[in-house]
């Protein structure tokens, strides 16, 4: 917008024509009227007068037009000074012509001439007005474009990613201050480099293959090293998309982003990946194995290999003489893994920091470490820095996983939940290992009692059987109708701690006496009992329904124990009605849910945890056959497949025995 001196100046320039062209239209009517009045002929009054008023009328339209014409109004005052100084012009012409010896001008000709003159003069400054107008126009869009230009730049070069605009030939033909700044070079110099210059050798191909692919396709995106002036090499993503600059000519305009941080994240998650599958792969190879060294052993290099360390160890607490002992490791002098000790108790020493702490214990450098002192194990082979952590309950440690380097260095967060996650690892499995110990133990227990109660029960067992059988042979006529029936609770209470005798047996040697597992079709199983069990299913009409039934792995006799116990009790317990059994097996993951269902008496739900002890029975008055060790002996046996056993029933409707079995790799 103009400044208001100059709209005024602009509008006086345009009534100064005016005013000029409305003067000699005036001065035009006047002479005519005079004129016409001393008799001059009409006809040239006529011609004169519109000889003045014509050009007259031309100011006139001429100022009012100016308005709506396409010229700048600040040329106003210039076309106004060419009119005006066309009428000077011809006034001084006409006045020098007028004084020279012997001439004069008519009275017609200086009206007429200066109109004329102030005609051309409004006509030159138009022209003059268009054309600095034009000129005027074409400098404000050249400054509008120059400041265009320069709030790009300064918009670009806010930018941090790296701006960049390449010619068809892979020549920068733009780029922002962040390419500078990142690879160190002057713009001067960037002037005349190629885009593979910026990359290594073994970048050049899929560079210029990426610039190629986006002027084909119209955009490209691409990973590469950029490679700074000073030779580092920095990962960055490139993005870029074709469009036309202002000669029409197509270029590759992109963006280039630092992804140092993204690859960090990426690499730290694919090391956390890494770290949390060796610790599941532990944890599995723990199940698998009941060899501890075995299992400290893979640890141990699991470890080194994961967090690359040079040493790991696998120190056990000796309570009773103080020192720990070097179990199990990696990278240690040979002759030392199951030699070596370190004192537990000493004071300012590491292991004995490390067993008074509840969390691990972290040394990025021995030579500055202050609260303790390196034990000679790790002085000796020249240790630095490291991770130690107990193994085990706090309060009852079973000794200290520890990682080591020679070079100092710092560990994360995740590297220290890594040590201690296997060091949880190796107690659990130092845990189950002694309780499997324990169990084995038990066991061994357990079927000795049960060997010798078995032998020691029997013989007095088969005497008392031998005389009460010897009563009844040679006084059984003598006794009234009381006592042959005391007799016969007699005889056949022999006969029930007989039969707790072997079940007892039985139940001990379930763990001892049990086959190996492998894999077995429980469709052969159950027709196997069915078969077992057809004499008591004739007598009872009873309705026995078997769904296909899987392949799982375990002991194919003791499985038929299970399924023969289950079947019997659901026939045995069925009531009044006509016994009706239902088996299924439904798939549960990696395991197998089997079930076999009865619509008979049912079971208390006060009774239902109580009825898989041994010997218990859910009425021992009853008149059903057993010894009451018979849901005992499945849930050992199913214990043993590594399955659980349970029971679902109400009073009244029937009762739902249910077992898992895991399945056999061949099954799918």
């Amino acid at each position: 917008m103009l400044p208001r001196r100059r709209l005024l100046s602009a509008a006086g320039a345009r009534r100064a024509i005016g005013l000029l062209g409305t003067l000699f239209i005036v001065f035009a009517v006047g002479r005519a009227i005079v004129v016409s009045g001393q008799g001059q002929p009409t006809v040239t009054t006529l011609v004169t007068s519109l000889m003045i008023s014509v050009p007259g009328f031309l100011l006139v339209s001429g100022a009012y037009w100016l308005s709506r014409a396409d010229i700048d109004p600040d040329f106003y005052p210039r076309i106004a000074r060419w009119c005006l100084a066309g009428f000077g012009v011809m006034a001084c012409l006409l006045v020098v012509y007028h004084l020279q010896p012997g001439e004069s001008v008519s009275t017609r000709a200086p009206p007429i001439l200066t109109a004329l003159a102030s005609v051309a003069g409004l006509a030159v400054g138009i022209n003059d007005g268009r054309a600095r107008t034009r000129t005027y126009e074409v400098e404000t869009r050249n400054r509008q474009l120059e400041r265009y230009r320069e709030y790009t730049d300064d918009v670009l070069n806010a930018i941090r990613d790296v701006f960049y605009v390449l010619e068809t030939d892979g020549t920068l033909h733009r780029w922002n201050d962040s390419l500078c700044e990142v690879t160190g070079y002057e713009d001067s110099e960037i002037t005349s480099m190629h885009a593979l210059e910026f990359f290594g050798e073994n970048d050049h191909d899929p560079i210029a293959e990426a610039i190629e692919e986006g002027f084909e396709t119209g955009s490209v995106q691409v990973e590469a090293e950029l490679l700074t002036k000073d030779g580092a090499s920095i990962p960055y993503e490139f993005a870029a998309s074709t469009l036309t600059d202002p000669d029409g000519e197509t270029v590759l305009a992109g963006i280039g982003r630092d992804v140092t941080e993204r690859m960090d994240r990426e690499r730290e998650l694919t090391k956390r990946a890494h770290q949390q599958q060796v610790v599941a792969d532990l944890g599995q190879t723990a199940l698998e194995t009941d060899d501890l060294d075995e299992l400290m052993l893979e640890t141990a290099r699991r470890v080194t290999d994961t967090l690359d360390t040079d040493y790991c160890k696998v120190l056990e607490l000796d309570e009773g003489s103080g020192e720990l002992l070097l179990r199990q490791g990696v990278g240690w002098e040979e002759g030392l893994v199951g030699e070596a000790t370190e004192p537990a108790v000493a004071e300012a020493s590491q292991a004995a920091y490390t067993l008074a702490n509840d969390r691990p214990i972290v040394v990025e450098d021995f030579e500055t470490e202050t609260r303790f002192t390196g034990p000679e194990l790790l002085t000796s082979h020249d240790v630095r820095s490291g991770i130690s952590t107990v193994i085990g309950p706090f309060d009852q440690p079973w000794g200290i996983l520890g990682t080591h380097d020679t070079d100092s260095r710092e560990f994360t967060e995740e590297d220290i939940t890594f040590v201690q996650s296997i060091s949880n690892v190796l107690a659990e499995a130092i845990e189950r290992h002694h309780y499997q110990l324990e169990l084995e133990e038990s066991n061994e227990r357990l079927e000795q009692f049960a060997h010798a109660a078995s032998h020691d029960l029997q013989e007095p067992l088969r005497m008392v059987s031998s005389y009460v059988q010897l009563i009844d042979t040679r006084y059984g006529d003598e006794l009234d109708d009381e006592g042959r029936e005391f007799l016969e609770f007699a005889a056949d209470g022999a006969d029930r701690m007989r039969a707790m005798i072997d079940g007892l047996l039985e139940y001990s040697r379930v763990e001892s006496q049990g086959e190996p597992f492998e894999g077995i079709d429980l469709d052969d199983v159950a027709s196997d009992v069915r078969r077992d069990l057809e004499p008591r299913i004739t007598d009872t009409d009873a309705e026995v329904r078997i769904e296909d039934l899987p392949r799982v792995e375990g002991d194919e006799s003791q499985l038929r124990q299970v399924f023969q116990n289950l079947v019997k009790n659901a026939i045995e317990y069925s009531g009044d009605g006509r016994p009706r059994v239902h088996v299924s097996a439904e798939k549960n993951g990696t395991e197998w849910a089997v079930s076999v269902r009865d619509e008979g008496v049912g079971i208390d739900p006060s009774e239902q945890e109580r009825i898989f002890d041994v010997f218990h029975r859910l009425d021992p008055h009853d008149d059903q056959p057993g010894s009451g060790i018979g849901l005992a002996l499945c849930e050992r046996i199913v214990e043993r497949h590594g399955g659980e056993i349970w029971v679902e029933s109400e009073p009244g409707e029937g009762a739902t025995f249910s077992f898992t079995l895991p399945t056999t790799q061949d099954h799918e």
